[in-house]
C-alpha cells in the first residue's frame, strides 16, 4: 500500500502524488498560528518605518551569473552555452527586480520530489519521506547573485559547521572530541545534549526571519524581495509523471534553493549567539564551545548540569520567541567521564524531561556513554557488509574481480573512512573496521592465507586503515591550521600531550 498508514486509505493508492500534497501542506505552516501572527505584525511595524534603502541600480553585473539547475526543462548548460547577450539581459532583469523588491511569479513555482528518509524503513507511510524542492533555474541564478553580493551580511557563527565553504562534519566533530576529551582528562564529567528540532527547515517562521534581515541591517530592497517572494510561494508534488494539486508555503525555506541553507542558518544564529553570550557550558582556553551545530544538528556540552540547565532554558526561550518546536522524544542526554553512570538530577526542555541514554547519534557517528568518549561501529559494520553484498551479488557474474574491488573502493570503503581524520579510533576499532576488507577480499579472489591478503593489497593499491588515518589526519590537520578559528583546539591537544 503507497503512502498509506492504515487501510483507510487505499483510495490513496490511486494519487499518491495528492496524499503526499496533504501531507507536505500540512508541514510548512508555522508551528503557533498565535505567535506566527504576533511576528507578522511586529515585522510589518518596522518595516514600515526601515530607511536602509539601496540606491544602488547596478549592483548585479554580467560576471556574478553562474551556473543554476532546475525543474523546468533549463538546466545549467543553458546557461553556461547561451548567447553573451542573455548574460546582459539577465543582470539587467535582476536589477530591475532588485530596485523594485519583486520578483515575478514564476519565481515562486516548485516542485517536491518526495525522498525516501531511511532505506531499510517502512516506504508504505509518508512519515518515511521529505521533500527536496526544484525551483525554476533562473530563480536560482538571481538567489545565487544575491549571496555572492550580500554574503557578508548573510554570516553566521563560527560554530555553525554547515552550509560553508572549506567546513565539513569532520571539523564539527573534531570539536566534538577535542572538548570533551580535553574536560574528561582532567577529571570532569561532560553532560552531552542532542537536540532534534521538529520540521526544521520546513517551519521557519518567515517573518521572525525577515526581522533577522531587518537586524543584520540589509536594504530594503533585499528584504522586500524575500517578503513578496514568501507571499507567493506554491508548491506541486511530483510522483512519477503526475503532479499534485497546488499549496502555499506559509512557513519554512526551501530545501533546494540556493539561499535556504543560508538564511536558515541566519535563523539558527540567534541561539548560537545567546549560548554564547550567557557563556554556560565548555570552553577552551577562554573561547566558548559549549554548542556546536550542522544545520539543524545541534549538541551541547556542559560540565556541569547545572550549566547544562541553564542552557536547556536558553532554548526553550528561543523556541518560544521564534515559534521553534524542540522534539522531546528524539532530544537526549548523555554523560561521559569518571561519574558517568551517577545519578542525577533531570534536564528539561520546554516543560519535558530529556531522556539520558547510552549512546546517541551525531552526524553520523555512534558516540557511546562512559569513562571515555569512544565510538560504536556495529552499524558501519552492517552498512558495509549490506553494500558490498549486493555489489558481489551482481557482479561476480561478470567474472572481473577487478571491476568488484573498484565497487569496494567507491562504494563500501568510505563507510569505514568515514571522518575517520576526527574520530576517536582505538587499535582494536582499527583492526576490526580492516578486517571488514580483508574478508570482501577473501570473498571476490577466493582466498585465506594472510600472506596472500597482504599481497592482494598492496597490488589493487588498498592501504591498510591505520595508513589511511594516519594521511587523512595529516591533511586534516593541516587545514585547520590553515583555517586559524580552531587553534585553542589545536593548542589544547598539543598541551595535552
Amino acid at each position: 500500500m503507497l503512502c498509506g498508514e492504515t487501510k483507510e486509505h487505499t483510495a490513496d493508492i490511486l494519487i499518491p502524488h495528492d496524499r503526499f500534497a496533504t501531507v507536505f501542506s500540512a508541514t510548512c505552516v508555522p508551528n503557533s498560528e498565535c505567535r506566527h501572527l504576533e511576528l507578522c505584525e511586529k515585522f510589518n511595524k518596522r518595516f514600515a518605518v526601515y530607511n536602509n534603502i539601496d540606491t544602488c541600480t547596478n549592483r548585479i553585473t554580467c560576471e556574478l551569473l553562474g551556473k543554476a539547475s532546475g525543474f523546468d526543462g533549463l538546466t545549467a548548460e543553458h546557461i553556461i552555452y547561451a548567447h553573451p547577450v542573455l548574460h546582459v539581459l539577465s543582470s539587467l532583469l535582476f536589477n530591475m527586480m532588485y530596485v523594485y523588491g519583486v520578483v515575478p511569479d514564476a519565481f515562486g513555482v516548485g516542485i517536491a520530489i518526495p525522498l525516501v528518509k531511511k532505506l531499510d524503513g517502512n516506504r508504505t507511510i509518508s512519515d518515511n519521506y521529505r521533500c527536496i524542492t526544484l525551483s525554476p533555474v533562473i530563480s536560482k541564478l538571481f538567489e545565487m547573485t544575491l549571496l555572492k553580493s550580500f554574503s557578508e551580511q548573510l554570516h553566521s557563527d563560527k560554530l555553525q559547521f554547515g552550509f560553508k565553504r572549506n567546513s565539513s562534519c569532520s571539523q564539527a566533530i573534531f570539536s566534538l572530541r577535542t572538548v570533551v576529551e580535553r574536560y574528561v582528562n582532567t577529571g570532569s564529567t561532560v553532560a552531552m545534549c542532542t537536540l532534534d528540532i521538529s520540521k526544521a527547515f520546513d517551519r521557519v517562521d518567515h517573518y521572525a526571519l525577515l526581522e533577522l534581515l531587518l537586524d543584520r541591517q540589509l536594504p530594503r530592497n533585499f528584504i522586500a524581495i524575500f517578503l513578496n517572494w514568501f507571499l507567493i510561494c506554491h508548491i506541486h508534488v511530483r510522483w512519477g509523471m503526475s503532479l499534485s494539486f497546488s499549496f502555499s508555503i506559509r512557513a519554512g525555506v526551501r530545501q533546494g534553493g540556493i539561499l535556504s541553507p543560508v538564511l536558515f542558518a541566519v535563523y539558527m544564529d540567534v541561539l548560537v549567539s545567546r549560548l554564547r553570550s550567557a557563556s554556560f557550558g565548555c570552553k577552551i582556553l577562554d573561547t566558548y564551545y559549549g554548542c556546536l551545530l550542522y544545520a539543524d544538528d545541534i549538541v551541547l556540552l556542559a560540565h556541569t548540569l547545572n550549566g547544562m540547565q541553564q542552557m536547556l532554558n536558553i532554548c526553550t526561550e528561543f523556541g518560544i520567541e521564534y515559534d521553534v518546536k524542540f522534539n522531546d522524544i528524539k532530544s537526549l542526554a548523555m554523560r561521559i567521564g569518571p561519574r558517568c553512570s551517577a545519578v542525577c538530577m533531570p534536564l528539561v526542555l520546554a516543560g519535558k524531561c530529556l531522556k539520558f541514554v547510552d549512546s546517541v547519534n551525531y552526524l553520523g557517528v555512534c558516540i557511546t556513554a562512559g569513562r571515555q568518549l569512544k565510538c560504536c561501529f556495529e552499524s558501519v559494520k552492517l552498512k558495509f557488509f549490506r553494500v558490498f553484498n549486493c555489489i558481489y551479488a551482481k557482479s561476480k557474474a561478470s567474472g572481473s574481480e577487478i571491476n568488484t574491488v573498484q565497487l569496494l573502493k567507491s562504494y563500501c570503503l568510505p563507510y569505514i573512512t568515514y571522518a575517520c581524520e576526527a574520530l576517536p579510533f582505538t587499535k582494536s576499532d582499527i583492526r576490526r573496521l580492516d578486517n571488514l576488507v580483508n574478508r570482501s577480499l577473501c570473498k571476490i579472489f577466493n582466498v585465506n592465507s594472510r600472506e596472500n591478503i597482504g599481497n592482494l593489497r598492496k597490488f589493487l593499491d588498498l592501504p591498510g586503515l591505520d595508513d589511511i588515518i594516519l594521511i587523512r589526519r595529516r591533511r586534516f590537520i593541516d587545514k585547520l591550521i590553515g583555517l586559524g578559528h580552531f587553534e585553542p583546539l589545536l593548542r589544547s591537544i598539543t598541551i595535552s600531550r
